[in-house]
């Protein structure tokens, strides 16, 4: 008995200490460590507080900016829509003013959908215009629907004009909003901001139908100069067009 004393009183607090910790490592493997998180969501709660307000203020101001950009996008909507019915005013007969339903982000600078087809006296190869000018034209019809060729497409050829001067040439696209013009002789006199129009040579094209502007100028381009061309109409953000029918 005096040999377990002297035992206890040197090791009996490691021994309890020991007990407690034993306890506790089951404990926690019974739970998964659910109970020392008790105890510690337990110890903070002095220090949390009330997060409702700060989600309804978050809720509050994203509401307000998705109002915000709606409310924008309606507002380009509307004047994209005044300006085309007002083109549409100035020429009657033969224009077709269609929206874009169809754009696939592996190929957005090459084809686009419209909602308008043969029923609505779309045929192939008529010429796509928007605000500021070209951007396409017809390749495939069905009787309420149509694809339209970008100018942009690198497979685009469009007979071009140099306004100013009457130099001839044609654009072939880039996958951008800026084209090539290529020239079919040697020129001498082409200036950054010239207007390109379409050709009175194009087959596929009426005349003088905005394309772009000149923005810069490869005067050592064998065998004529080329210059770099941004369209004119937003061929990289389309909602409404219009189509040129015969």
């Amino acid at each position: 008995m005096r040999i377990i004393r002297r035992w206890w009183l040197k090791k009996g607090s490691q021994f309890i200490w020991g007990l407690v910790a034993l306890a506790i490592a089951f404990a926690f493997y019974q739970t998964q460590g659910a109970l020392i998180n008790e105890v510690l969501y337990g110890a903070s709660s002095i220090f949390r507080y009330d997060i409702s307000v700060e989600q309804e203020r978050l809720y509050g101001d994203r509401l307000v900016q998705q109002l915000e950009n709606e409310i924008n996008q309606l507002q380009i909507q509307n004047r994209q829509l005044r300006e085309i019915v007002d083109y549409k005013n100035q020429n009657p007969n033969n224009i077709v003013t269609t929206r874009i339903i169809g754009r696939s982000p592996d190929s957005w600078w090459q084809i686009v959908t419209i909602d308008a087809g043969a029923n609505q006296g779309i045929e192939e190869n008529n010429p796509v215009m928007a605000i500021g000018g070209l951007v396409g034209r017809i390749t495939q019809v069905t009787p309420n629907t149509s694809r339209v060729l970008l100018i942009s497409d690198y497979n685009s050829r469009v007979g071009a004009t140099l306004n100013r001067t009457g130099y001839q040439g044609f654009i072939k696209g880039q996958s951008t909003q800026t084209g090539i013009m290529e020239f079919y002789e040697k020129v001498t006199d082409v200036e950054e901001g010239d207007l390109i129009t379409t050709s009175n040579l194009s087959t596929l094209f009426p005349p003088d139908i905005p394309i772009g502007k000149v923005v810069s100028l490869n005067i050592n381009r064998s065998p004529a100069p080329e210059a770099e061309i941004e369209f004119t109409a937003p061929v990289d953000f389309l909602n409404w067009v219009m189509v040129v029918t015969n």
